[in-house]
């Protein structure tokens, strides 16, 4: 038995009160006997337990329940300690909601995607041959040869020629959205988001003081008409885009439906800035806006948290040279770096092409749960505008259920944990719409998806 799944074990049964509070575990070599595992795995899982304040050490007398224990089991106990308006925020109920919850609505790989073991290999590696980075502040601008690194990655998979000083690293997508929307936006500008869209985007953009104007997503992309229709009473500042796997659609955009929004951004004036976070789930090359303008008006940003490790911060943006200084100003007052050994694991696992075999059995595995899911969703009376043939979202309704909350209130009861469609909102109605995770979507989970 792993060491996580031990730990994950002993949690489910402290929560179930096996153990009560104050009640002396079973010592280190009498559980190594009864679950079969290693004298390691058990003090390691006792160890996690106790800093998770679930157990406490006596020095010489063995590990105890904690006499203050709070079990999991609602959604309730999970955001107890949160303030009001966030224990009811969709988003934070799945960042914060306990490993006891199926969180369907996520927009992560569930732990068990994750070759962990591989991933564990290479940072033992990159610790041994940079051990200064543990220590040290890393490059503001990002680590050089990572940044060459992913100067070869972005060429072989999106035809994008960028140099090294057109590479500016960031802690994850976030903050690369966070830098280019404080420089680009002005209180009172319009600016275009797709809709629906990612919710804290949208936050993001009216925090610099934008003016939020959604633009609604088809079949090959951004609705042309619908920009066409703004651009003719008002000036827009920039476009900020999903081009691969589009979040919450699972849409891709079409080389004509890439060259038209780029045919308006010269027209009008605006940048657009492609947030491609999940392009890295697409086998072989995939369009995007930046391959067509060549990072001359379009601001390209990548990451690789939705891939490899929510917990490993390293993103990127690709842009024009004079737009990496006034965005390496911006990084150096909010953050100064990024993690200088996070920067050299992914410069690692890049140059010795363990990226490239971990992401390929992910692109497979996520084609082949799409199908799966779509078709179990089907089954049930279901239905999607897009069908997505790879990646992790799909944007679902019932034609019974004009509004979804009830259903995704009777879903959180079970556990189960969805995202609504009001969240990828700026104007529209999409409460009879949510957002699902394929790759969290099972047997078990579906059998409540009858209506």
């Amino acid at each position: 038995m792993r060491p996580h799944r031990l730990h994950d074990q002993l949690k489910q049964r402290l929560a179930t009160g096996e153990w009560l509070p104050g009640q002396r575990m079973p010592s280190i070599r009498k559980l190594t006997a009864a679950v079969d595992c290693s004298y390691h795995d058990v003090v390691s899982s006792y160890a996690r337990l106790v800093s998770e304040g679930l157990l406490t050490a006596v020095p010489g007398r063995g590990y105890y329940v904690a006499n203050d224990t709070q079990q999991p089991g609602t959604a309730d106990a999970d955001t107890a300690d949160a303030p009001a308006p966030m224990a009811g925020d969709p988003l934070f109920k799945l960042l914060q909601g306990g490993q006891h919850y199926t969180k369907l609505g996520s927009g992560w790989l569930p732990p068990a995607w994750r070759d962990t073991e591989l991933l564990a290999k290479a940072i033992r590696r990159t610790a041994r041959l940079e051990q200064s980075s543990l220590a040290e502040y890393g490059d503001i601008q990002g680590y050089l040869p990572m940044r060459k690194q992913l100067c070869v990655h972005l060429k072989r998979h999106t035809r994008v020629d960028a140099r090294p000083s057109q590479l500016l690293t960031t802690l994850g997508a976030t903050q690369a959205l966070d830098l280019v929307a404080r420089l680009l936006i002005k209180p009172g500008d319009h600016v275009f988001v797709d809709e629906p869209g990612n919710g804290n985007l949208i936050k993001l953009i009216q925090l610099a003081g934008g003016h939020v104007v959604g633009v609604r997503r088809g079949h090959d992309g951004p609705d042309v008409q619908d920009m066409k229709n703004h651009l003719a009473k008002h000036k827009v500042r920039a476009f900020f885009c999903n081009s691969t796997f589009h979040n919450p659609t699972g849409g891709n955009i079409t080389p004509h439906n890439a060259f038209s929004v780029l045919r308006l951004a010269v027209e009008h004036d605006f940048f657009v800035v492609e947030d491609d976070v999940y392009g890295d789930f697409s086998p072989g090359v995939r369009q995007t806006f930046a391959e067509l303008d060549n990072l001359e008006r379009v601001i390209y940003i990548g990451s690789f948290s939705k891939c490899l490790s929510a917990s490993l911060r390293v993103g990127y943006i690709a842009c024009s040279t004079a737009l990496i200084e006034p965005l390496t100003r911006l990084k150096l007052l909010t953050c100064v770096a990024v993690p200088a050994f996070c920067e050299r694991f992914v410069n690692t696992i890049l140059s010795d092409g363990t990226y490239a075999r971990h992401m390929k059995d992910v692109q497979q595995r996520l084609i082949r749960q799409q199908a799966q899911t779509q078709q179990s969703l089907l089954a049930r009376g279901w239905q999607f505008d897009i069908t997505p043939q790879g990646g992790m979202f799909l944007w679902v309704y019932h034609p019974d259920l004009a509004d979804l909350q009830p259903f995704m209130h009777n879903l959180e009861q079970h556990q189960v944990l969805l995202m609504p469609g009001a969240a990828f909102a700026v104007s529209r109605d999409y409460q009879r719409l949510a957002r699902i995770n394929c790759t969290h979507f099972s047997d078990a989970v579906a059998e409540h998806f009858k209506v």
